[in-house]
């Protein structure tokens, strides 16, 4: 299967990454097809907004229009359907933490000459879930209490997004751009990929959405409990900490196929739609 997969995925990555930069300059030359940001997004006249500024929103209110459900139904079904590909595949700060992920192989290889542990701060993929549905579960009723989107200072691809549309349209950034950089340090230097593993609210309520049919990692080999290869290469690329060979339905898995470029026996494949 090679590298079929990644390639794909940087492209869809890339592309994500230049709308967000495209739609300001189209606003800086009066052209509104598109308005607003990764909170939040105009395409057409259709609105599509992350579901968890729309659940903070309900919480503050206390009731829940057909306006606040519609924007936030889109990114629900393709969930339902695809799984956290929008994680995996779209999230302008998922590349930004592959990015990171890059660097801190390299700086182990070049300048330590000794690869990097992935170090990962909650090993257990059940503590794992548990902490970031946590996170969310008490932003949520904060944001309820206090009727304050406190959710959305820690939104990263959100506030990316906004960063871009600043630096578009003022060329300067705002004090929010200096927790991207500290998320950015931080995964580099000490805990890698901990912010989606451990904290990303969208993450987490996205992944929220499964049936039957949702697309998820699959091994052709039923009941497996060990590795199909003593290397162990799906587990050891990863970047969910997971071991997909039989974790591949596991919440925190985003979809990103990784394992399956990186599986020598091909075992590993999507499937979805009532598939086993």
């Amino acid at each position: 299967m090679g590298m079929m997969y990644r390639s794909h995925r940087r492209v869809v990555q890339f592309s994500v990454l230049v709308f967000v930069f495209l739609v300001p300059v189209l606003n800086l030359f009066e052209i509104y097809a598109v308005t607003g940001t990764l909170y939040a997004v105009n395409i057409g006249g259709l609105s599509v907004t992350d579901p968890v500024v729309i659940l903070q929103a309900v919480f503050a209110s206390g009731r829940l229009t057909v306006l606040l459900l519609g924007a936030a139904l889109f990114p629900v079904l393709f969930a339902l359907v695809f799984g956290r590909v929008w994680c995996g595949w779209m999230c302008p700060y998922h590349l930004l933490a592959d990015g990171a992920a890059e660097v801190r192989r390299f700086f182990g290889e070049r300048v330590l000459r000794r690869p990097l542990e992935k170090a990962l701060p909650v090993k257990s993929s059940f503590k794992a879930n548990a902490v970031r549905l946590s996170f969310l579960l008490f932003g949520t009723a904060l944001a309820g209490a206090i009727s304050i989107p406190v959710l959305n200072y820690v939104h990263a691809p959100g506030i990316f997004s906004t960063e871009a549309m600043i630096f578009v349209k003022e060329r300067s950034l705002s004090p929010e751009f200096l927790f991207i950089a500290a998320l950015l340090v931080m995964e580099t230097a000490v805990l890698p990929r901990f912010w989606c593993r451990l904290f990303c609210p969208t993450g987490s309520f996205l992944s929220l959405f499964r049936a039957p049919f949702t697309m998820t990692v699959i091994n052709k080999v039923k009941a497996v409990r060990s590795p199909c290869c003593t290397e162990n290469h799906c587990s050891a690329v990863c970047p969910m900490g997971l071991a997909p060979f039989k974790e591949g339905g596991n919440l925190l898995c985003t979809n990103c196929a990784q394992c399956l470029d990186a599986c020598p026996q091909s075992r590993l494949h999507f499937g979805g739609f009532g598939s086993k």
